[in-house]
């Protein structure tokens, strides 16, 4: 018998549209899904995303083979467990980056978006792709969370969950409501109709929303039947289930009904246990979770910030060490999130072995460089997944770039899913389930020289930031000879020629010059290309 403990008020309520449904006896609260143990457990594929980027420098970690390197300041708190992580270099979205919009669908979308609104239809996400394939074996095909609002002058901003018909997947913020969702009703004869019922009633109140509504309501309030009308498909299909053909957790999972909170980190652990429960009670396979919306408003007053987050992440036009450094305790705060989770997963046994073996963690975002918006080698890092053949505690850095699809792609290939062709995709990520040995180092040729002609200046070198937090535009190109080419130009040109796309790379620049003693000072880039 697997423990009950659900303390809750029998004037508790579910409340949706124009419906107040008393909770019944907490009998019905037992795991959503009943199978036959000893089966061996599923694939999950569990997704945390952080909108408006990172601050570069800060995040990049170094080292010298996949093995043997050192942890940079933002992912710092994932050293613990490093034997459970795989970093991730050389990643790039060039369809997806460059601009706040088009970066939430790119994440899980393997393309960019398809406009600003939410009218427009948007390319499917891979979570619903493998949703589609593999959601008919749980109560929920997917579950996805947010911790974030929506952003009204770009609401495509706000969801990464896109369906077979372009449409946004509503995201849940309320921990309550997504228990109730996971466990009410499923478990016991009756159970179905009980939930059909509550439909019913949300159907009814939207039909006559739909006689009053303009030609947009129309068009959403549609987009909610047709879920509804998944939900009661996805019910019958699980009641005409045989129990040999479902699976059964080999440990009693802790049904506990979040409590009530106010606090911001407190809802953001109960959303991340709800997804830890989701996975433990196989009442779905697939979850994301949206943290921060990719042009996010969130004020992060509990970490002492008072600005708000996408104004931090403008770290050049908004320049100074106190903003890069708020910037940096926000994204250092989420990192400590998935750090939660993945040590979560691992602490629950499954079959001999731990959840987390059993699931993969992707957590990062579409966009590097904060106010870059580039789209280039993407902060993405993995967690888990040994059972699906990921090779954890390494530093995967790839000498070329690799399309960023092609690791989503090998996700969905690992949960049976062919997503070749999907998007930008190309085939599948090499070197998530083995060692590559690829050579870190970069070569120098010996021809990282500077020519000036006339008042330009010709060179080619390694490009690297500064390290001054307070003149976040500066950037170094390292000569063969040692010295450095300081480039020292306005955001606007920096920007428009894409520098840093070309960061930790070898670029061939032409522009004008100054001299600062004996140091070329370019003030302009007036050209530049990766260096043959």
């Amino acid at each position: 018998m697997m423990k009950q403990s659900y303390l809750i008020n029998r004037r508790q309520a579910l409340r949706g549209s124009g419906v107040a449904l008393a909770l019944p006896l907490l009998d019905i609260m037992s795991p959503a899904v009943q199978a036959k143990s000893g089966d061996k457990p599923p694939i999950r594929l569990g997704v945390l995303y952080k909108g408006n980027g990172v601050h570069p420098p800060s995040w990049d970690i170094s080292g010298t083979s996949e093995t043997e390197f050192e942890f940079s300041p933002l992912v710092k708190p994932l050293e613990p467990i490093k034997e459970d992580v795989l970093f991730l270099s050389n990643l790039d979205h060039m369809q997806g980056g460059w601009s706040h919009h088009s970066c939430a669908v790119a994440f899980l979308g393997a393309t960019g978006a398809n406009g600003r609104s939410l009218d427009r239809q948007q390319p499917e996400t891979i979570d619903q792709l493998i949703a589609r394939k593999v959601g008919n074996e749980t109560a929920l095909a997917s579950l996805e969370l947010t911790c974030d609002g929506i952003f009204l002058p770009e609401p495509v901003t706000s969801y990464i969950s896109y369906d077979q018909h372009g449409r946004a997947v509503p995201r849940e913020s309320d921990p309550q409501i997504v228990f109730d969702r996971m466990f009410r009703g499923l478990s016991i004869e009756g159970g179905k109709y009980r939930n059909l019922s509550i439909l019913d009633a949300v159907r009814e109140d939207a039909n006559d929303l739909k006689r009053k509504g303009s030609t947009a309501d129309l068009r959403k309030i549609e987009a909610y039947l047709d879920a509804v009308r998944q939900i009661e498909r996805q019910i019958d299909e699980l009641n005409d289930k045989s129990a040999d053909e479902k699976y059964i957790p080999t440990t009693e999972p802790e049904l506990l009904r979040p409590v009530v909170s106010d606090s911001f980190p407190t809802r953001v652990k109960a959303l991340l246990d709800m997804m830890v429960l989701a996975f433990w009670t196989d009442t779905t396979r697939v979850s994301s979770f949206l943290m921060a919306n990719s042009s996010s408003r969130i004020v992060f007053d509990f970490l002492g910030i008072n600005e708000e987050h996408h104004y931090l992440s403008h770290f050049v036009r908004n320049a100074g060490t106190k903003y890069i450094t708020h910037f940096n305790m926000i994204t250092q705060w989420h990192v400590e999130q998935f750090k939660y989770l993945a040590q979560r997963l691992a602490s629950i046994e499954e079959a001999g072995q731990r959840l987390l073996d059993n699931t993969m963690l992707l957590f990062g975002s579409s966009m590097k460089h904060g106010d870059y918006h580039s789209g280039r080698d993407l902060p993405v890092i993995l967690a888990g997944g040994k059972n699906a053949g990921i090779k954890t505690g390494r530093w995967l850095k790839y000498p070329d770039s690799q399309p960023y699809g092609n690791l989503l792609a090998g996700l969905a290939g690992r949960m049976g899913v062919n997503a070749t062709g999907h998007g930008s995709i190309t085939g599948s990520l090499e070197g998530l389930d083995r060692t590559m040995n690829y050579n870190f180092g970069i070569t120098d040729t010996g021809r990282w020289v500077a020519q000036a002609n006339g008042n330009k200046l010709e060179f080619s070198g390694l490009v690297r930031p500064t390290t001054d937090l307070e003149r976040t535009n500066v950037y170094f190109i390292r000569l063969s000879d040692g010295t450095d080419v300081k480039l020292d130009a306005s955001f606007g040109n920096l920007n428009g020629k894409r520098i840093d796309h070309y960061v930790g790379r070898v670029a061939k620049i032409t522009g004008p010059f100054r001299k600062d003693g004996a140091q070329y000072v370019v003030t302009n880039i007036d050209t530049i290309e990766q260096a043959k």
